[in-house]
């Protein structure tokens, strides 16, 4: 089994087990967010360090605490590579401190064939999916995951790989991108770009985000995951979108000349749907 090794343990969340998981169950209970399983289809989730992080991704992982997916996706965008298409990680499982999420090799193999070509190595280094794990692990379990990485900005490509993924996806499973927002800005100019951002994701057009991305009206480091999450997310007629936490790294640090935004979202089916 090839296992992708956690290596940013120690520097984004706890290496120890025991206190990553209380950390991690910790800010879950902070956000008072009553689970609802059964109605997320998508999650958007911040990927820093947990300190200044966590809080908002625990309104989001409280949604879905107790879900029972059959696998779990996770869209995200390589930092430190750039390449076109998605690198998609294929075998054998991500590992946290908590333990090793399996990979779901199937339905990894027929994303890869399809959208992949990327390398791999891309994941290697890259923080911005293993921070989720512990998150999944506490929230949901051990589950199948399909770690996906994008490598160049959001697009029509980005759009069509969400419309696709949802004719590939069985009813019930659960996709997550990641992303943070505006990066060291002042807070006042952060919480104004961050708006502009989150009102375009919440208008539900993943173009009109694309076109925002590309123009500066709007900032993410992870737009590309987030373009097809939405289009995934319309694929799937999910039109009940709540935004559940938004802040800054002010919140966490008291700095408010150079600030970091983050956001937790979730894409819903309404409740009839949901039963169904």
């Amino acid at each position: 089994m090839t296992v992708r090794h956690a290596v940013v343990a120690g520097q984004f969340y706890p290496e120890q087990p025991k206190v990553l998981e209380e950390d991690v169950r910790g800010y879950i209970d902070a956000s008072g967010v009553v689970a609802s399983p059964a109605q997320v289809a998508v999650l958007v989730v911040p990927h820093a360090g947990y300190v200044y992080s966590g809080p908002t991704a625990g309104f989001a992982y409280a949604r879905v605490r107790g879900a029972k997916p059959r696998r779990v996706v996770l869209l995200g965008r390589s930092h430190r590579y750039a390449f076109q298409g998605a690198s998609i990680w294929a075998t054998g499982g991500y590992e946290s401190p908590l333990g090793i999420l399996p990979v779901d090799v199937d339905m990894a193999a027929m994303l890869a064939q399809e959208f992949g070509g990327a390398p791999t190595e891309a994941h290697e280094v890259e923080h911005t999916l293993e921070v989720q794990a512990p998150f999944v692990q506490v929230a949901i379990g051990t589950v199948p995951i399909v770690p996906v990485l994008f490598g160049d900005e959001a697009g029509d490509w980005h759009v069509e790989f969400g419309r696709r993924l949802a004719q590939y996806l069985e009813p019930g499973d659960l996709v997550i991108a990641s992303t943070d927002l505006s990066h060291y800005l002042t807070e006042a100019e952060a919480d104004a770009i961050d708006r502009e951002s989150l009102g375009t994701v919440l208008e539900r057009d993943p173009m009109k985000l694309a076109r925002g991305l590309a123009e500066g009206r709007c900032s993410m480091c992870g737009g590309a995951a987030v373009v097809a999450a939405m289009a995934f997310a319309n694929a799937r007629c999910a039109g009940d979108w709540r935004l559940l936490d938004h802040r800054t790294s002010a919140h966490a640090t008291g700095d408010t000349g150079h600030v970091v935004g983050y956001a937790a979202i979730s894409m819903e089916y309404d409740e009839r749907e949901a039963a169904q």
